[in-house]
């Protein structure tokens, strides 16, 4: 395991799973299993797993959320944008794992983003800003990934 991995579990052992910085990493954990989900959709739909557009809108609403809160909004985004990337690459492991037959396709159709995975994010995002305003510390770009890879295609 690396040691930022490492750090981020003691910490959460040191909070507890009701304090703001466990509470931060196991929303983290429910937000990158959204991942495979949202990489069947983008699929399914030959969508493209980078969506500025979007990404800026979700960065946005939540630095003025975090700002409500009390929180620097460069705080914020620094945290969203690593969760972010973290998730498109496990997006991108499933939809390659997929397009060169490595990993079978899910035998159901893929649940609508709009209506069904973007609401939880909302919510999840909104439950990250609050632990984040209770002191919770911001999860690095690499303690994101090490979660993230929890959720990568078993080959």
């Amino acid at each position: 395991m690396k040691p930022s991995f490492l750090l981020t579990l003691a910490a959460v052992l040191l909070a507890g799973c009701a304090g703001p910085q466990g509470e931060l990493v196991s929303l983290a954990e429910k937000r990158l299993a959204l991942s495979p989900d949202i990489a069947w959709y983008k699929h399914s739909k030959n969508l493209p797993v980078y969506d500025p557009v979007r990404e800026t809108t979700v960065l946005q609403t939540v630095m003025a959320a975090g700002q409500q809160q009390g929180l620097h909004p460069d705080t914020v985004r620094r945290f969203f944008a690593a969760e972010m990337e973290a998730s498109r690459r496990v997006q991108w492991e499933w939809i390659e794992g997929w397009r060169k037959n490595r990993i079978p396709a899910p035998d159901r159709p893929a649940l609508d983003l709009g209506s069904y995975v973007r609401p939880q994010i909302d919510e999840i995002n909104a439950r990250q800003i609050s632990a984040l305003a209770r002191g919770a510390q911001p999860l690095s770009i690499a303690q994101l990934s090490e979660i993230g890879a929890r959720f990568l295609p078993k080959n």
